[in-house]
């Protein structure tokens, strides 16, 4: 399989491509490191057209600055749509509970709620598997002093729900 990984040089989306190659699949991958910003337009759209001939798409990179990730989901989307693919969009369980602003910026808690909306109810071809992961071991979140899940969890998960014969939706997970 061809597997697309956005912010694939750190934390989740790393051990994500990480485990896709060892796996023997071909990743390419886009994050700021090597000149993709999803938080600029074309940037995204080189993403998109980059894109176009992969079998799984991972939306993990966010953007401080607005709804980039959530254009991703959106763009990657209706460029696959009726097209036997998935979309693995990595969201967050933080949508669960009221916001708490010591815990994460008002605009996380925001745009993590609007991909988990976008994603509720589409039957359609792509698949979408949103994952909505509690606070996983990244450098996003080294600073907090909480039990944190670490990056094996999420592939596990990730593994899980691509092998299962079920079409998964949404997962929701945490310590």
């Amino acid at each position: 399989m061809k597997i697309a990984i956005t912010g694939f040089s750190s934390g989740i989306g790393k051990a994500l491509f990480d485990y896709f190659k060892k796996e023997g699949h071909t990743c390419i991958g886009f994050s700021r490191s090597n000149g993709y910003n999803i938080a600029r337009v074309e940037s995204r759209n080189k993403i998109i057209e980059q894109s176009k001939d992969c079998d799984i798409f991972v939306n993990n990179a966010y953007s401080n600055y607005d709804d980039s990730q959530l254009f991703m989901l959106q763009s990657i989307y209706k460029t696959w749509l009726g097209k036997d693919k998935i979309i693995i969009n990595v969201s967050s369980r933080i949508t669960d509970w009221p916001v708490d602003l010591k815990e994460a910026p008002a605009e996380y808690y925001k745009t993590k709620l609007k991909q988990d909306e976008f994603c509720v109810g589409k039957k359609s071809f792509p698949q979408i598997l949103n994952l909505r992961a509690g606070m996983t071991d990244t450098p996003r979140v080294k600073d907090f002093s909480r039990n944190k899940m670490n990056a094996d969890d999420i592939i596990n998960v990730v593994q899980f729900a691509l092998n299962s014969k079920l079409r998964i939706s949404s997962i929701t997970f945490g310590l």
